[in-house]
């Protein structure tokens, strides 16, 4: 968490990525970055839970209502679109398991 005017400011960062949940603002390389409203929440989750591997059940469970219908390759979809954005190897692929970031 960083203060800015005495203010705390809610700024995730990993690597040349930075998000303000807050804000619902994302950049990368200091340069704005259009996320539909599933892949921002989806690279809050990955960067809140920085170092640790979420499973894609979990995922789903925090990116979807109880009530909203999800296909089974939901997560990968916007995985995928992420990581077209974001770079191939800034999500990392935990075979078996789920999903998290890549190297900073």
């Amino acid at each position: 968490m960083r203060r800015t005017n005495g203010q705390a400011s809610n700024e995730l960062r990993h690597g040349n990525v930075m998000l303000d949940p807050g804000k619902r603002i994302a950049t990368l390389a200091g340069e704005p970055l259009t996320l539909k409203p599933k892949e921002f929440a989806l690279l809050e989750l990955l960067m809140r839970n920085a170092g640790r591997v979420l499973p894609r059940k979990l995922i789903e469970e925090k990116l979807y209502t109880w009530d909203e219908e999800v296909t089974s390759n939901a997560v990968e979809v916007h995985v995928h679109h992420l990581r077209r954005k974001l770079g191939s190897d800034f999500i990392r692929t935990v075979h078996g398991i789920g999903y998290t970031l890549g190297e900073k």
